[in-house]
């Protein structure tokens, strides 16, 4: 276990059910973070990397604020249009041709969790329910960050408040925490940073608002920082931490897939949307 101000813990993906507790664990504040190896071997993550970068994908295409210089396969939710038409308008074709994309290897979303529920005790990991039976909000989505893409500081917990959350927060009864992916890694830059700088209920935004996060000086603020291979996976309170992804160097477009969850709240499962 690495020794900070956040505490991780390395779990190879075969040996998930050695750790059933690892998640509640975690969330209990024995450690902050888990990292997960070899979710997907190299040569998966550089055939998917090589479908995605030749649009042979099929999935919806999003962006973040242009000088983000990074976009989405799928539709985030916190960036949604507020009607979610469009969203559940697109999420079954997301569902499937995201399982097509997998095609030869376990899809995303049963490879992740199944992972998930094995670290705790058989806990359900699935996607939102929608607005009938039939519908679920989007999984997870893939992010592509160019060279020159980052993400500013935020507090995953503040983007609960979005009115495209309305169908998520009813069902939800804890911190958001998340998970981070991924296919490809940057040639320099392109680290998720995590800071020693925990939400305190102050109105913090994404980076739509007076008190975005971004404005917060952290030059002397302690943090540790991860550049995840191809094939491993971060989990850890994304709500609660600060944290931001710094901006891509070199070549390489940084691929991931990420998705926010929280526990339901009779905490018999969880629940997880991109």
């Amino acid at each position: 276990m690495s020794q900070s101000f956040f505490r991780t813990i390395v779990i190879p993906a075969t040996d998930t059910a050695a750790f059933p507790d690892a998640i509640r664990q975690m969330r209990d504040g024995a450690f902050e973070g888990i990292i997960l190896r070899d979710v997907y071997d190299r040569d998966t993550c550089a055939r998917i990397r090589d479908h995605l970068e030749a649009g042979r994908h099929g999935l919806v295409r999003t962006d973040f604020p242009a000088r983000m210089r990074a976009y989405f396969l799928g539709i985030n939710l916190n960036l949604a249009p507020p009607d979610l038409t469009a969203y559940f308008q697109h999420a079954p074709l997301f569902a499937s041709r995201l399982r097509q994309l997998f095609a030869g290897s376990i899809d995303l979303q049963s490879r992740v969790s199944g992972l998930l529920a094995s670290l705790d005790r058989g806990r359900s990991y699935a996607a939102v329910p929608g607005p009938s039976p039939d519908l679920h909000h989007m999984f997870t989505t893939l992010r592509a960050h160019l060279p020159g893409g980052f993400i500013p500081p935020h507090f995953d917990n503040e983007q609960a408040f979005r009115h495209s959350y309305r169908m998520v927060t009813p069902l939800i009864g804890t911190d958001l925490f998340s998970f981070v992916l991924a296919f490809t890694q940057a040639d320099a830059g392109g680290a998720l940073e995590i800071f020693n700088l925990h939400h305190g209920g102050r109105p913090y935004r994404m980076a739509d608002g007076p008190d975005d996060a971004s404005h917060i000086h952290l030059d002397d603020v302690d943090r540790v920082s991860f550049r995840l291979e191809p094939g491993e996976m971060i989990l850890f309170n994304s709500g609660r931490y600060l944290h931001r992804v710094t901006p891509v160097e070199g070549g390489t477009t940084r691929w991931t897939a990420c998705s926010f969850m929280a526990e339901s709240r009779n905490a018999d499962r969880v629940y997880c949307w991109g």
